[in-house]
């Protein structure tokens, strides 16, 4: 099974929002779901069904993935219990996912998402993954045996990192 963990892309502090669930992308976060969605859409294994939080911010990260999935018809699927949620919520979602999908992404916030990546993998993979930081896991077994410490980090990427920005790595 794969999981890509994907934290939303970068967010306007200063929009106005009265709550921090409506904060919507800023302009660095617009200009890079373009770019994101450009590189996933050139990678293996791509995401049939996209867990996404569903504050804003996480909502128009999630469209970019699907964008950048969409040669796979993604299925977004928006869930609550995913804004702001602590590690064991996100696995509790992630093993939730139907069956018959072998190729999983959620959209979610820190701290949580470098959280459950570094869980997952059972080491310190990051000690922050970015926004609209992506990291793609093999999972051994089905969703529901999902389980801290079994999974493998097969590729990481980040907008800084991609080609035309010139960085490199997580971190």
């Amino acid at each position: 099974m794969k999981l890509w963990l994907i934290r939303h892309a970068k967010s306007d502090w200063d929009s106005g929002a009265a709550r921090d669930f409506d904060r919507p992308l800023n302009g660095r976060g617009e200009r890079d779901g373009p770019r994101m969605a450009a590189w996933l859409a050139g990678q293996d294994r791509p995401a049939t069904w996209i867990w996404t939080s569903d504050a804003v911010r996480a909502l128009s990260t999630a469209r970019f993935v699907a964008a950048g999935f969409a040669a796979a018809g993604p299925r977004v699927v928006e869930e609550h219990r995913l804004y702001n949620a602590p590690p064991e919520t996100i696995l509790d979602v992630i093993r939730a996912t139907p069956p018959d999908v072998t190729a999983v992404a959620v959209v979610a916030h820190n701290p949580g998402m470098t959280q459950i990546l570094n869980l997952l993998a059972g080491e310190t993979v990051t000690v922050n993954l970015p926004t609209f930081g992506v990291a793609r896991l093999d999972l051994p077994g089905d969703w529901p045996d999902a389980a801290f410490g079994t999974a493998t980090v097969d590729l990481t990427m980040r907008p800084k990192a991609l080609p035309d920005a010139g960085g490199d790595s997580l971190d």
